[in-house]
């Protein structure tokens, strides 16, 4: 596959869609507020701006005054859409987002025709297509990972498959070194175990003109770097979700959905429901911050 040079890409991803919302855990630190999160928290008290003094009863008293409005206040402004969107899969709520029932099935496995590596999946959405079939929206357990080769200061390129190869036992070891382990999964390759990140790491992809690209995440997080014969690779995972598509054949084992089933008005439903979640999980972080303010 011949290169191509952008301000910051990608290699295609085999994973059939993008849905916003999701990704991993952003570090908390004292940062701008991110776009999409609203609320003035600039008079709710924090138990993180209460002075601690002495044990003493007086200090007690306003401590547990402090800590009972903040309570009070997250109570009064709890979220409560006008409808819950749906759940995913595996889940029972009632109108007001109270837990009532919970699958321990959410977990199945893809395997990928042509390596024979299997990929983990999450079952987010469940549902039949125009025609039938048993269809199911899947999001990787672990993290999807790309990888790019620096070009000069401002540049990336994408990484040729067989260069891939070369320097997976690097990369591998880059990401021992903060504790994860790289998988060598179906469809991609994933890394597994804790990762948090800061703004610092989070980038656009743009052309050198400045151009979104077709068919590839708008935004990235980098996960790690390595050098490597002179080269410098950085490691990175979309910030939005990435899910497959998967279908039932007829001896029930799943299969990657035909570009024509992703037009089905099914499909477009079920993402347009998992984007409808995603959406309202953002809201409800954006409140708990803005009412608890930054850590």
């Amino acid at each position: 596959m011949p290169h191509q040079h952008f301000c910051l890409c990608a290699t295609p991803s085999p994973l059939c869609c993008k849905v916003p919302g999701g990704g991993p855990v952003e570090k908390p630190r004292n940062k701008k507020r991110r776009k999409g999160k609203t609320g003035d928290a600039s008079n709710v008290p924090s138990v993180r701006d209460v002075e601690i003094v002495a044990p003493n009863g007086d200090a007690d008293q306003r401590l547990a005054s402090a800590s009972s409005s903040t309570a009070s206040t997250l109570r009064s402004l709890a979220y409560h859409p006008q409808s819950i969107p749906k759940p995913p899969s595996g889940f029972v709520v009632d109108d007001t987002g109270r837990i009532l029932k919970v699958s321990n099935t959410r977990i199945v496995t893809i395997v990928d025709s042509v390596n024979n590596n299997p990929l983990e999946c999450v079952i987010r959405r469940v549902f039949k297509s125009s025609r039938g079939d048993e269809c199911m929206l899947l999001c990787p357990v672990d993290m999807p990972l790309q990888i790019l080769k620096s070009t000069n200061i401002d540049g990336w390129s994408a990484v040729s498959d067989e260069e891939v190869e070369a320097i997976l036992p690097t990369a591998a070891y880059a990401l021992a070194k903060i504790h994860m382990h790289l998988v060598h999964s179906g469809f991609c390759y994933t890394a597994r175990g804790g990762f948090c990140y800061s703004e610092d790491n989070i980038f656009d992809f743009r052309t050198d003109h400045g151009q979104d690209i077709d068919s590839l995440p708008t935004e990235g997080i980098e996960v790690t770097c390595f050098h490597l014969d002179g080269a410098h690779y950085m490691i990175y995972t979309p910030s939005d979700p990435l899910v497959f598509v998967a279908v039932k054949d007829q001896n029930g084992m799943l299969q990657i959905a035909d570009d024509d089933l992703l037009d089905d008005p099914a499909v477009t439903s079920a993402i347009d429901e998992e984007t409808e979640f995603n959406a309202l999980v953002e809201e409800e972080a954006a409140l708990l911050e803005s009412v608890l303010g930054e850590k």
